[in-house]
């Protein structure tokens, strides 16, 4: 891979994680102009050399806090494991580094109360990777609740659905995640992203046990009510139900808002652009998974074009280092 650092005392990043997210998040680094200190880390070694190689990286490591510690570090984006956030997070804020920490920020509740603390005393910026937020669909939701056309919002549905194949890759990994701590996180954030202001006064959840209760004892299914504080009402439901030879090879989702004055809907289940082929494709999350009817852009980073990352990942990745730089 050709190297692409252009700006000399540019940005120093290190990416804490080398599975597929850290990967991906260290390609796009690699590539942006005002990096020109690149450093990679994962509890496995093989794994970080392979993708310090990959990328053209300056450093690898298997521990995290060596290279958030290097003086050429200037921001850290962690990506490692959901139950892995917390050590490597808070290692960043306390070097006075900027941090972009992969949702969901942590998976228990004290762990990320603590790292708000410390990004407020220290300020320091602590960013969430969520990466919805980056794709124009659901920015053009923000901006028109903006402008004012939707009005006070009154009621919100919303829908996320994962392939099993995708979920089983999950939670292997970490085993104390679940749909709605993994996957349902992203309708969260988007909602609370359009409100900002009201807050959850009571909610209603009931999930169901399928082939992943079986094998792991966490719910294949989550459906939702919730109730805010100014009267509004959510309904929220997540699924890693569909089976891996789904079409949608990744994510599928549906957003609705609807308010006094206007309702936004967006259909986010890529329908529009579909293949099949006598050749099967891979799926981009799990390319040990391959589909002969494969709907184009369901993997919710972005997608490759001759040789290029195109999509929200990218430019979410982009704006933090531009934050940093």
């Amino acid at each position: 891979m050709t190297r692409s650092r252009y700006i000399a005392d540019g940005v120093g990043v290190a990416v804490i994680g080398a599975g597929s997210i850290g990967t991906l998040r260290a390609q796009i680094a690699h590539r942006h102009p005002c990096v020109d200190f690149l450093a990679v880390c994962d509890v496995i070694g093989e794994k970080a050399q392979t993708l310090a190689e990959a990328c053209g990286a300056d450093a690898w490591s298997t521990d995290a806090a060596e290279l958030i510690a290097r003086p050429e570090v200037d921001a850290v984006i962690v990506a490692s494991t959901e139950d892995a956030h917390f050590d490597p997070a808070m290692g960043s804020i306390l070097a006075r580094k900027p941090a972009l920490v992969e949702k969901p920020l942590t998976i228990l509740p004290d762990e990320a109360e603590k790292l708000l603390a410390a990004s407020d005393e220290y300020s320091v910026a602590l960013y969430t990777g969520f990466t919805q937020r980056f794709r124009r669909r659901y920015l053009a939701i923000k901006e028109h609740v903006l402008r004012g056309h939707v009005g006070q919002v009154t009621s919100a549905k919303a829908t996320i659905y994962l392939t099993e194949a995708v979920a089983r890759s999950v939670i292997s990994r970490a085993g104390t995640t679940t749909p709605s701590i993994n996957t349902m996180t992203y309708l969260f954030d988007l909602l609370f992203w359009y409100l900002d202001g009201p807050l959850p006064a009571s909610a209603y959840a009931a999930s169901s046990r399928g082939r992943i209760h079986d094998d792991y004892a966490a719910p294949d299914a989550t459906w939702s009510v919730l109730t805010f504080d100014d009267g509004m009402v959510a309904n929220l439901g997540v699924s890693w139900e569909l089976p891996e030879f789904w079409p949608a090879y990744v994510a599928s989702m549906d957003f609705e808002l609807f308010g006094r004055d206007g309702t936004i809907s967006v259909k986010d289940d890529h329908r529009d652009v579909l293949m099949a082929s006598r050749v099967p494709v891979p799926a981009p999350y799990t390319p040990d998974v391959s589909m002969n009817v494969a709907l184009l852009g369901s993997y919710m980073p972005g997608d490759w074009a001759l040789g290029e990352h195109f999509g929200a990942m990218q430019e979410e990745t982009h704006a933090f280092i531009n934050s940093v730089g």
